[in-house]
């Protein structure tokens, strides 16, 4: 019997080590899983914010409890509950032919749809093994399933808030070298079309991934009527590469207009950070993002 039991509890373990791994690996490409929840159209970005992260402390909150096994029935039926949630909505876009990264374990491995269903029913197969396990006798145990609750969360809010906490903070004055940019107006460095009306000015590189996803926020933004319907002007600082085809592809940009220019030209102009976002009216700039305060 106390075999059977300490054979239970190793796939208890096993199964909270994949959900702590889960959860860290969502946590440290969390820019990529926000914008992935984002991309679905089904809530506002801010949600979608807190939504990554309330995700990620149940993976780790799970973890902790299976692990801990001081309350083994609601470490089963909470694993169950979002591997089972978790699976339908994989089936879900795997009938629909979405293949793309399902960010199960963030950007450490790429799995799609279908292949994160079979490690859906692995792990649950896993938790079906370690079922009935007995509990380990601690004291105090609604103080430390209450830690288990809340550190997660606070410990992931505080390594990562939310962008939309900080907005302003992200607005600095090195975002854009305005007296660089008014030069490169002057003397017909930048196209004709940027000083003519109300467009969006984008400052994009080929290779920078804040870029491409800057690019698919963007999109999903304008899509869902949140930012302003101007032509779009991408301008790509030149490189040995000037195949935009890969970047639109992946990211689903739409610009009307994609322009290279000189890298010494988007340096100055950029401060050496991008991506670089402006939404201008003629020559006058009327806001200034980046990837984190795009909204």
């Amino acid at each position: 019997m106390k075999n059977n039991q300490s054979f239970k509890y190793v796939f208890r373990v096993l199964l909270g080590i994949l959900f702590l791994f889960s959860a860290i690996a969502k946590l440290i490409g969390i820019d990529a899983f926000e914008l992935y929840l984002f991309g679905f159209g089904w809530f506002p970005l801010g949600t979608a914010y807190l939504l990554a992260r309330l995700v990620i402390a149940a993976e780790f909150a799970l973890g902790i409890l299976l692990i801990a096994n001081f309350w083994p029935r609601l470490a089963f039926w909470g694993s169950l509950a979002l591997l089972g949630g978790f699976t339908v909505f994989l089936i879900a876009l795997a009938v629909s032919g979405n293949r793309d990264n399902c960010n199960c374990f963030g950007e450490l491995i790429n799995l799609n749809p279908v292949q994160s269903i079979w490690k859906n029913v692995g792990m649950l197969a896993v938790l079906l093994l370690s079922a009935g396990v007995q509990p380990f006798r601690i004291r105090r145990k609604g103080l430390w399933f209450a830690l288990a609750a809340v550190v997660p969360l606070a410990t992931v809010l505080i390594l990562s808030p939310p962008d939309n906490w900080r907005y302003d903070s992200y607005v600095g004055r090195d975002m854009l070298n305005e007296p660089a940019l008014r030069e490169a107006l002057d003397q017909g460095i930048l196209p004709h079309s940027v000083v003519e009306g109300d467009h969006v000015v984008c400052f994009f590189s080929l290779k920078c991934n804040f870029c491409r996803m800057s690019a698919r926020k963007l999109m999903t933004l304008r899509e869902r009527g949140d930012f302003p319907d101007a032509p779009i002007i991408a301008l790509i600082g030149r490189g040995e590469d000037t195949d935009t085809t890969p970047f639109l592809t992946e990211t689903g940009f739409r610009p009307d207009e994609v322009h290279f220019i000189e890298p010494a030209d988007f340096l100055r102009i950029t401060n050496g950070a991008m991506p670089l976002i402006l939404v201008m009216h003629d020559e006058n700039v009327v806001e200034k993002y980046n990837y984190r305060n795009l909204h």
